[in-house]
């Protein structure tokens, strides 16, 4: 049995190679043939090689640590938006193998939105940034381009500069959830959107507005609502929508903790979901499938998009173009209910 410290000595002693090749292939250096890299990978892993952290940020003079900028509700406690942690779940398993490790600064809600960025930037905390939330004119997105520091969004900006991001096809989901619901035989359909101020928000206002353009039918103001993405404005929501003397039949929810606030007003109103009117979810978890009923959903892997945003932050960090780490996904159908209108047996109830 080895005893000691395994160093890069010991790797080259096991594996023949030369310290430079071995050094090399640790670092993935497209120099170095695959089957050699992983040769190499093979045998440090076999010996419990770990490198020496602080020699190697001396060396480099990088921190080998990436930040992630989460935005946090301080009001009252309530079932919000908590999809993060899959998202930073995802992240860490892009970090796997890496001598990275991940970091959050939070960004409260009545901060300024530059002050936390600028203590990552300034104080050279991280290698690189990854935004959540992004903005058609986005702040955020300009200072990090003005600092020159490497960063990818999860979600687009209409900035002419060019930046890595990765997105879901907000309007695609919008308009296919839309579209589901008119061929079920809905006319009365309400869009129950993130902030206004999010682009993403606009993106599946967009696809809405599409599908019921191709159907010919009215763009009813009062049927696209926006509030922040909690149980509780997902309740209020359709307690007012459901006031409406023409009242909708059935409801597209931002995600599942909106969809979980409708269920609750459904309840109060004395409405079954899928009898007096239907709702979809857009989601990230798939818990939608454990509601009563569970509800048809759109959904897209919050650590399938956390992945993604590592591998693409690493890869800006290497120095590959903006241009070439821009990921544009789709969200997958699961359909739980026929959400049919009118209900076969089913009654409206007001």
């Amino acid at each position: 049995m080895r005893t000691g410290k395994v160093t890069l000595k010991t790797l080259v002693e096991r594996t023949g190679l030369s310290l430079g090749t071995v050094s090399r292939a640790l670092k993935d250096a497209p120099e170095v043939r695959p089957e050699t890299r992983e040769l190499v990978k093979q045998m440090a892993r076999q010996l419990g090689y770990t490198p020496n952290l602080g020699g190697v940020k001396l060396r480099t003079g990088k921190t080998y640590t990436l930040c992630i900028v989460l935005p946090v509700d301080t009001r009252a406690q309530d079932f919000t938006d908590s999809g993060y942690m899959a998202l930073t779940s995802g992240i860490h398993k892009a970090l796997q193998g890496t001598l990275y490790s991940l970091i959050v600064q939070p960004q409260l809600m009545d901060e300024d939105e530059l002050a936390g960025l600028r203590h990552v930037v300034e104080a050279k905390v991280a290698d690189g940034v990854i935004l959540t939330q992004t903005r058609p004119d986005d702040v955020r997105i300009r200072y990090l381009l003005e600092q020159g520091m490497p960063f990818v969004t999860y979600g687009r900006s209409e900035l002419h500069t060019p930046h890595a991001w990765f997105d879901t096809d907000h309007e695609d989901m919008a308009y296919r959830a839309t579209r589901r619901l008119l061929d079920k035989g809905h006319q009365r359909i309400a869009l129950l959107n993130p902030p206004a101020h999010l682009l993403y928000s606009r993106h599946r206002e967009y696809g809405y507005r599409r599908a019921l353009r191709e159907a010919g039918l009215p763009q009813d103001s009062a049927l696209m609502t926006a509030s922040e993405l909690s149980a509780a404005d997902g309740q209020q929501l359709v307690l007012q929508l459901a006031a409406l003397p023409d009242r909708p039949t059935a409801f597209i929810c931002a995600n599942e903790y909106a969809a979980l606030g409708a269920l609750s007003a459904f309840q109060q109103l004395g409405w079954q979901a899928g009898r007096d009117a239907c709702l979809i979810a857009t989601d990230d978890s798939n818990i939608s499938a454990y509601f009563v009923p569970p509800l048809t959903t759109y959904y897209s892997s919050l650590v399938d998009a956390g992945t993604a945003l590592g591998q693409l932050l690493l890869r800006r960090i290497a120095g590959v173009a903006a241009e070439q780490l821009q990921q544009l996904t789709c969200a997958e159908l699961l359909e739980r209910q026929d959400d049919c209108w009118p209900p076969q047996g089913g009654g409206l109830s007001q």
